[in-house]
């Protein structure tokens, strides 16, 4: 007898799929909505865009720190070669020479009191130039505005100081034009080569320091050469008159100017009395030396007018005398 055979049991559940975290089962005689299987794939991706967004921020941040520190780095290689030149500047010859123009030497002499005040505080300005931090993207970007504000004032310092020195250059230069056109105006006619004032003309137009400098010596050593020449002149003209001077003219006897002697002229009582001729002719004031007295001729006794007696009344004749030299006249025989 065969076996006999269950009845096949019609009720029997099929298997059951199992259910993911983002399913929701559904009885089998209902279908799953639509808007259900977008909230699903949605929810997907939310999970993967946060695990994503990590690190995508980890690597923006990264890349902002490194574009922040080359900029701070850039900062500071422009800070430091502006203190350079600042520096190299403070102590370049032009600038010491334009401080140690004086005062007088400039028309203008404000302009050298404003450098050297300039110059004083540009020697004191902030020399240490901070580094760059790490790590820390507001303390970099916070450094390097600080660092360009450094490079800044550096920056200013040196034109501030290059504008004071060229205000001292130039107001000396206005000076130096100044002294040589009053040189060259007040030259005229008084130079041994008038080309030099030409020369110096040009030189002043050209506002060339040398070139003024040169010119106007060459002027001064003309106008010197030209007085030495007038000087030199002058003595000569000079020595001439003198020697002129010293010559006579006119009718001469004996080498001497038209002189003639006095003469003796008899006085009333039977003397004598010379009187003295003035030199004629226009002599240069020469004075022939005194000459002796010719003794005077005796005259015969004219009664009683004379100055004594003579014949049988046993009186000796007197004659009066009368010195050149003006000396008291005096009495003599006239024998």
């Amino acid at each position: 007898m065969n076996e006999k055979e269950e009845p096949m049991n019609m009720n029997v559940t099929p298997p059951v799929e199992p259910v993911t975290e983002f399913e929701v089962p559904l009885p089998p005689d209902r279908k799953r909505p639509k808007w259900l299987v977008p909230l699903i794939a949605g929810g997907t991706a939310v999970v993967v865009l946060a695990a994503v967004g990590t690190g995508g921020y980890l690597y923006w941040n990264h890349n902002q720190l490194t574009a922040a520190s080359e900029e701070c780095a850039t900062s500071y290689d422009k800070a430091v070669k502006v203190q350079k030149k600042l520096t190299e500047y403070l102590e370049s010859d032009a600038l010491k020479t334009a401080v140690t123009v004086k005062d007088s030497e400039v028309k203008d002499a404000k302009t050298v009191a404003v450098l050297t005040s300039t110059v004083k505080t540009a020697e004191k300005t902030k020399t240490t130039i901070p580094e760059c931090p790490s790590g820390n993207l507001t303390d970099i970007r916070a450094m390097t505005k600080e660092i360009d504000g450094l490079a800044t004032a550096y920056s200013r310092t040196v034109s501030e100081v290059a504008d004071r020195a060229d205000a001292v250059n130039g107001s000396k230069l206005d000076k130096i034009v100044a002294d040589a056109t009053k040189i060259l105006n007040d030259s005229k006619g008084r130079v041994k080569d008038d080309k030099t004032r030409t020369v110096l003309e040009n030189a002043i137009k050209s506002k060339d320091e040398k070139t003024i400098s040169d010119a106007v010596k060459a002027v001064n050593d003309s106008i010197k050469a030209k007085s030495d020449a007038d000087a030199k002149a002058g003595a000569e003209k000079e020595a001439q008159a003198a020697e002129n001077g010293s010559s006579y003219t006119g009718d001469t006897t004996g080498g001497h100017t038209g002189y003639t002697g006095g003469g003796y002229t008899q006085s009333q009582g039977g003397g004598y009395t010379y009187t003295p001729q003035q030199p004629a002719g226009n002599g240069g004031g020469y004075a022939p030396a005194p000459q002796p007295a010719p003794q005077p001729t005796p005259q015969p006794p004219q009664g009683n007018n004379g100055g004594g007696s003579g014949g049988d009344d046993g009186y000796e004749d007197m004659c009066f005398v009368y010195p050149t030299d003006g000396s008291p006249s005096y009495q003599v025989p006239c024998s």
